[in-house]
C-alpha cells in the first residue's frame, strides 16, 4: 500500500473551478478530490499548466445562487491529467468553508 502523505483524507468531489496565476490567465478546471490541505484539479483542453502560486475559485452548489469560494494554493504536483495543489494562507474566513466543503459533502447545499 502506498504511503499517504496527507494529514486529512481525500474526498472524491467534482466541482467546476477556475485557476488563476502562475503566469497564466484564468483557466477553467474541475476538482477531482479535496482535503483540508489541498485539492487535485483537472484542466479542460490542452492549455499549459501554471506553476507556483495560484488562486483557485471553486463554484459551490447551494440552495441559493451558486457561490464561489476562493483559495490560495501552491502547485506541488503535476501529472498528465492535472495538478495537485497545497492550500496556503487559508485564514479562518477561508478555513471554515473548506471544512464544510470537505466534511459536509452529502448535505452541501444546506450547509454552504
Amino acid at each position: 500500500m502506498p504511503n499517504e502523505r496527507r494529514d486529512t483524507p481525500r474526498i472524491p468531489f467534482v466541482l467546476d473551478a477556475t485557476i488563476t496565476g502562475g503566469g497564466y490567465h484564468s483557466q477553467p478546471c474541475r476538482t477531482r478530490d479535496i482535503s483540508l490541505s489541498g485539492v487535485f484539479v483537472q484542466f479542460r483542453g490542452t492549455k499549459p499548466v501554471p506553476e507556483g502560486s495560484v488562486e483557485l475559485a471553486v463554484n459551490v452548489p447551494s440552495a441559493a445562487p451558486r457561490r464561489t469560494r476562493q483559495f490560495h494554493a501552491q502547485i506541488v504536483h503535476t501529472s498528465t491529467d492535472g495538478v495537485g495543489l497545497l492550500f496556503d494562507r487559508t485564514g479562518s474566513q477561508g478555513y471554515v468553508p473548506l471544512i464544510k466543503l470537505v466534511f459536509a459533502k452529502p448535505r452541501l447545499p444546506e450547509l454552504l
